[in-house]
């Protein structure tokens, strides 16, 4: 019995989804590709990856600012003038969202920032939106930050804000891109069969006892 009841908790446990999350690291991570500058209209700005992948990345000014700026800086983009960027990676058609497992960057400016991350777990579950406190911002100094997904998780967007000061800088930004792991198809359970191949065994050694005995078996 015990036999049995330890098989059954390690079925159940290779059934349940690993646990994945998503941490902060107060530095510049070393991997990643850099995002370059593209293009900027209005409150959307676009960016390329100058690695091996063909992603755009897309960084939305949520604020209405009119000083909403993105340029080149050297093989970098820098973004300024707003206090709320929404920031997602697309794939090579700039249709579909592509994952991230890290994201890399630095920031100047005043006031508080934050970071609110949206992911998905390797089983293609989407998790809780995950806040981080980015802490006060130098003007002169910047704050560096890496983001990282783990245990098969990746980030579909994150969205950095400084709703008590302004971001004056958001630039080192370099990311590793990933595909967003989607819900598989629930397929046929294994051994769903078993229960009624028991029954039916039971059923043929109890008329074998009952025949053996001499016992009368029902017409």
């Amino acid at each position: 019995m015990k036999k049995l009841l330890l098989a059954a908790s390690c079925l159940v446990a290779l059934a349940l989804p690993a646990k994945a999350d998503v941490v902060l690291e107060t530095k510049l991570s070393g991997t990643g590709d850099n995002v370059v500058f593209n293009s900027i209209t209005g409150d959307l700005a676009l960016a390329l990856l100058n690695g091996q992948h063909q992603e755009f990345v897309r960084f939305r000014d949520l604020t209405g600012s009119t000083t909403f700026a993105a340029h080149a800086n050297g093989n970098d983009i820098k973004i300024n003038g707003s206090n709320n960027i929404f920031i997602q990676v697309f794939d090579a058609a700039n249709l579909n969202v592509v994952g991230t497992t890290t994201e890399v960057f630095s920031l100047n400016g005043t006031g508080q920032a934050s970071a609110f991350v949206q992911a998905v777990d390797a089983s293609g579950n989407v998790e809780a939106i995950q806040f981080f406190d980015l802490g006060t911002l130098d003007i002169h100094s910047p704050s560096n930050f890496t983001l990282l997904a783990l245990n098969g998780e990746v980030m579909t967007s994150v969205r950095i804000t400084d709703l008590t000061g302004n971001i004056t800088s958001f630039e080192h930004f370099r990311i590793d891109v990933a595909p967003v792991p989607t819900l598989a198809v629930p397929g046929p359970v294994v051994g769903a069969g078993i229960p009624g191949a028991m029954a039916l065994g039971m059923f043929g050694l109890n008329w074998y006892r009952r025949r053996r005995n001499g016992t009368h078996l029902p017409a």
